[in-house]
C-alpha cells in the first residue's frame, strides 16, 4: 500500500525549504531552527489536514537541511518515511530512518532532525492528552500519568487496522464526516497506534475483547448522546436483546455493567472538557451538564477514573 495524503487543507509546490519550515511552525509542528544545506532551490512541498484532534503533514525540503527543535510540544510526532533518509537525535538517542520506517517522537523532547534531499515524511501530530484520553476510553490500564513510547524505529505495518485507517483518513474527503465522526477515527487511530508501536501501556481483558458489535453499537449512540440520561433498557431496546442478555454480555466483554461503562464514558467527556475548555467558570455546571447531580458523589467517581479530582483538572487549565 502506498501512503499518501491524498485529499489536503492546504498545498504549496515550488517553493523555499525556509517556506515550508514556516508554515510547519504556524500549525504548531514545533518551534525550531533550519539549517541549510550548501545548495538550496525552490523545490520543496507540504501538504496539510486537519482531521478531528489530529494534524497531518506531508512535505520535503528539497535539500538536505538540519532542524534543530529546542522543546517539542505537549503532543506526539508519528513521523512515517516515504522517501529518501532521515537521522533523528532525541535525547541523547540517534535512530536513522529509512523509506518505510516509522517512529514516534515524545512530548516535550529536544530534537535535532537531518533531512536528505530526497527525504520525504508523513508526520501527524497527535495532542498527549487526546492520546491518554483514548487509551483510558479504549480500557488501557493507566498506572502512569504519561504515556511513553519507545524510540525506536520500526517497519511500517503493511497491513492491518493501523496501515487501513492511516490510509481512510488520507483519502477522507473534506466535509464528508462530521465532528463526531472526525472525532471518533481520530480515537481508533491512536488506539491502532497504541496497539503497534510498543509502548508503557497494557492493554486491559476488557480492551482486548470490547470489539463485540453490540458493544461498538452502545459506544457510538453513548458518545452521541453524551449528555442525556441513558437507561439500561433503551441499550437493551437499542441492541434488540433483554435486559439480561445486555448485563451478561458487558459482564462478559467489559467486566463492567452496562451503567458503569456509560458513566466512564461521561467521565471521559467531562475530563475532556475541563481540560480544553478555558472558559468553564467551575466544575458543577459540567458535572451537572453530563447528568452528575450527587457532586460529591460525582467527584469521587472522578478520582477513581481519572486519577485525581476534577478541581484540580480544571486548575491545570487555569494555570
Amino acid at each position: 500500500m502506498t501512503i499518501c495524503l491524498t485529499v489536503c487543507d492546504h498545498k504549496a509546490s515550488g517553493i523555499s525549504a525556509q517556506s515550508v519550515s514556516s508554515y510547519l511552525i504556524s500549525k504548531r509542528f514545533g518551534e525550531h531552527q533550519l539549517i541549510l544545506g550548501a545548495s538550496s532551490s525552490s523545490q520543496a512541498d507540504i501538504k496539510f489536514k486537519r482531521f478531528g484532534e489530529l494534524s497531518i503533514s506531508e512535505h520535503t525540503f528539497g535539500c538536505a537541511v538540519q532542524m534543530h527543535t529546542p522543546m517539542m510540544s505537549d503532543t506526539y510526532h508519528l513521523q512515517v518515511m516515504l522517501g529518501g533518509q532521515s537521522k533523528v537525535h532525541c535525547n541523547g538517542t540517534t535512530q536513522h530512518l529509512n523509506a518505510g520506517d516509522a517512529l514516534i517522537v515524545p512530548p516535550r523532547a529536544s530534537l535535532i532532525s537531518d533531512y536528505s534531499e530526497d527525504c520525504r515524511k508523513l508526520i501527524i501530530r497527535i495532542p498527549a492528552e487526546f492520546m491518554m484520553q483514548t487509551a483510558r476510553e479504549f480500557g488501557y490500564h493507566m498506572n502512569h500519568d504519561r504515556i511513553h513510547f519507545c524510540f525506536q524505529k520500526q517497519p511500517l505495518p503493511t497491513s492491518g487496522s493501523f496501515i487501513n485507517l492511516l490510509d481512510d483518513i488520507l483519502q477522507q474527503p473534506q466535509g464528508q464526516l462530521c465532528e463526531r465522526g472526525l472525532m471518533y477515527y481520530s480515537k481508533l487511530l491512536c488506539n491502532a497506534i497504541l496497539g503497534t508501536f510498543e509502548c508503557n501501556l497494557c492493554p486491559s481483558q476488557s480492551a482486548q475483547l470490547s470489539q463485540h458489535r453490540y458493544i461498538e453499537r452502545v459506544r457510538d449512540y453513548v458518545l452521541s448522546h453524551i449528555t442525556s440520561d441513558i437507561s439500561v433498557g433503551e441499550l437493551a431496546e437499542l441492541c434488540q436483546i433483554s435486559r439480561k442478555s445486555l448485563y451478561n454480555l458487558f459482564e462478559r466483554e467489559t467486566g463492567l455493567t452496562p451503567s458503569t461503562y456509560v458513566r466512564c464514558l461521561k467521565l471521559e467527556s467531562v475530563h475532556s472538557e475541563l481540560s480544553r475548555n478555558q472558559s468553564i467558570r467551575n466544575v458543577t455546571e459540567v458535572a451537572l451538564k453530563y447528568g452528575f447531580t450527587n457532586l460529591g458523589r460525582f467527584s469521587a467517581q472522578y478520582r477513581d477514573h481519572i486519577g485525581e479530582l476534577p478541581s484540580h483538572t480544571l486548575r491545570g487549565v487555569a494555570c
